[in-house]
């Protein structure tokens, strides 16, 4: 689901830091849980999202994991420099969605105007 690396470490960043929120005890119980009822690992929820969403509203219920997704989100626009705008119908593989297409686009955008992509938010 993830092709870049940097925007997989990005995402990894932001899910750690939001699953921290309610504290580390918390966070590791929930990466625990998630990896013994859906073998899912901690390292392979970028390309697995909807299975991380899904394991959240099991484990969290639907508005938690609302909530929940939408700091994760947050954390991970805030690094790429991308405006959070809420969704009341999105999810985190919709966020991450748009996440990635945002990055293209604006990589394609400094590429028309000459402008190096890696550079230009110095």
């Amino acid at each position: 689901m993830i092709e870049s690396s940097g925007l997989k470490e990005a995402l990894l960043h932001a899910i750690d830091d939001g699953l921290a929120v309610p504290g580390e005890i918390v966070r590791t119980a929930i990466y625990d849980r998630i990896e013994r009822s859906y073998q899912l690992r901690r390292e392979e929820i970028p390309e697995k999202l909807p299975t991380f969403h899904k394991a959240l509203q099991d484990l969290l219920g639907a508005s938690a994991t609302k909530v929940m997704e939408k700091l994760i989100a947050k954390n991970l626009y805030r690094p790429l420099e991308l405006n959070f705008t809420e969704h009341a119908d999105w999810d985190i593989v919709d966020y991450v969605n748009h996440a990635k297409k945002a990055r293209v686009s604006d990589r394609r955008d400094g590429e028309a105007r000459g402008i190096d992509p890696i550079r230009r938010r110095s």
